[in-house]
């Protein structure tokens, strides 16, 4: 089916019906999609922020020493350093070279106090054929002193107790343990997933669900379909449509204009204009993109204006999909902050969307800004109405909720990015600037004094294993591999003084 041009008017949604909607036989595969749409949603750890042990005095008794990074690896290093010098010490016994060195050098100081004559001019091929002989037995030893001092030194090289790696192990404890003794963290980018982040998922969440039902409806390139056969005595099979043996698609909208009415009183109700171009169940035999516009034209209530664009190109193998959306005078929802006591009502502001994909790579950002903002609080207390005793985790949540609700205006971004199947969550506020900001002056101090005697206790756990890694490598490099160094260079010096002896007395042969 090609249509060229279609204009319906007078399409209204959201009426009320005689009859339910529901589908008796849902669709298996899209409860899949939102199977894999929650099991994404809930591996994200959405920070938690609480104001509780501002206050209190930091304690140390939950942080074990064995969870820390930095003892990890220190002990992994002693291990280490241990079984690699056992090894070393092994090899070096059965290698045992300081009898044939000392062998070497009785040899070689027997040919250097040599002193030859018309007497002993006789002696002097015995010799020299006794010092190739030697030198032969010395290559030997050479080699395998220095396989084993080449062993040692990478062995030693690959024992890392640098300042950076430790600095960073050491960062990643500080944080771990911070994590565990619940100080809230004071960063802008920690307490806006904190506030939102709950939010965020719920607003996109779809989002994921319906760039995977597009793919699954519009697949791309020459990929077949699949669908049911039909229902037979036997059993039903699978039909798989080939979209590269057909000329036309099986449908085919080239230009379609709709007029639609969304009834009821909510915010999308009113009236809206759409307009769809090159719309098709195979769009890689047609080769152009499908084409969505939408604007609204009139409104019972909601929106002042509405404007989307998107551009779905699904003609090759990779997908590569766009989409614009753009809301002014829009009602915004209310979010729970029950971390601070209390509610936040967006009231009506904008909204604007952004989707890119391309192939299995999404960037998509949701992002409110309103000034008609509304605070609630839980208990329904009027602001101040009992001031709570300073120093308190109830002041603290009341300067938070002071300084939330004297700011005037709320801006809000949420988005992800990253592979379809398993994006990273993006959230961001100037409410989140705005309280760290506050709670810094406020608080920082104390916060600060607090961080302190954590870093001292995660030093105390830390310090003596790196001590005793660090004296053990010490110990390895001292007792072991500067031995196995001198011997090396020993052999190579006894080499160098026999090689330069025999040639002297094989010139005194010829």
């Amino acid at each position: 089916m090609v249509v060229e041009n279609l204009v319906m008017t007078g399409v209204r949604f959201n009426t009320p019906r005689e009859t339910s909607g529901a589908l008796e036989n849902p669709d298996p595969e899209s409860g899949q999609l939102w199977q894999s749409v929650n099991a994404w949603a809930s591996q994200i750890e959405v920070p938690e922020f609480s104001l509780e042990s501002l206050t209190g005095a930091v304690r140390t008794e939950a942080l074990s020493a064995d969870s820390l990074r930095s003892v990890q690896y220190a002990r992994a290093v002693v291990s280490r350093v241990d079984s690699m010098r056992t090894s070393w010490e092994t090899q070096l016994a059965a290698l045992d070279p300081r009898p044939r060195i000392d062998s070497v050098r009785v040899v070689v100081e027997r040919l250097e106090s040599f002193r030859p004559s018309p007497l002993n001019a006789l002696q002097i091929p015995g010799l020299v054929r006794d010092a190739r002989a030697t030198l032969g037995g010395v290559t030997g030893l050479q080699r395998a002193v220095a396989a084993l001092d080449d062993a040692v030194r990478a062995g030693i090289a690959s024992i890392d107790l640098g300042s950076e790696r430790l600095a960073a192990l050491r960062s990643e404890d500080l944080t771990y343990a911070r994590g565990l003794l619940d100080i809230p963290s004071l960063e802008a980018p920690s307490i806006s997933p904190a506030l939102f982040g709950g939010t965020a998922l719920a607003f996109l969440k779809p989002l994921l669900y319906w760039a995977q039902t597009a793919e699954r409806f519009l697949p791309p390139g020459l990929d077949p379909r699949n669908r049911p056969g039909p229902q037979r005595a036997r059993a039903e099979g699978t039909t798989v449509e080939f979209t590269g043996r057909a000329r036309w698609p099986a449908f085919l909208l080239e230009n379609g204009e709709l007029g639609v009415e969304i009834g009821g009183t909510g915010a999308a109700a009113g009236a809206y204009t759409a307009r769809l171009l090159n719309l098709t169940s195979s769009p890689s035999l047609l080769g152009r993109p499908l084409e969505i516009e939408i604007g609204r034209s009139a409104g019972v209530q909601g929106p002042e204006g509405l404007s989307l664009s998107a551009i779905l190109d699904h003609t090759t193998a990779v997908l590569r999909d766009s989409v614009g959306l753009s809301l002014t005078g829009v009602g915004l929802p209310e979010i729970d902050l029950s971390a601070l006591g209390g509610r936040l009502d967006l009231g009506n502001g904008q909204s604007r969307f952004s989707f890119r994909r391309i192939g299995d790579q999404v960037d998509a950002r949701l992002e409110w800004a309103t000034s008609d903002v509304g605070w609630t609080r839980s208990d329904g207390s009027a602001p101040g109405a009992t001031p709570p005793e300073t120093g308190t985790a109830a002041w603290a949540r009341e300067l938070a909720w002071r300084t939330l609700t004297g700011v005037p205006s709320v801006e809000v971004s949420m988005g992800i990015s990253g592979s379809l199947s398993s994006p990273t969550l993006e959230v961001s506020s100037n409410l989140g600037g705005a309280l760290a900001e506050s709670l810094s002056r406020e608080l920082g101090q104390q916060i600060a004094d607090a961080e302190a005697r954590l870093r001292r206790e995660v030093d105390d756990r830390i310090q003596p294993l790196l001590q005793d890694a660090r004296a053990r490598s010490d110990g390895v490099r001292t007792q072991v591999a500067d031995r196995i160094a001198e011997q090396r260079a020993e052999v190579d010096a006894l080499r160098a003084r026999l090689e330069a002896r025999v040639q002297e007395l094989g010139r005194g042969i010829n």
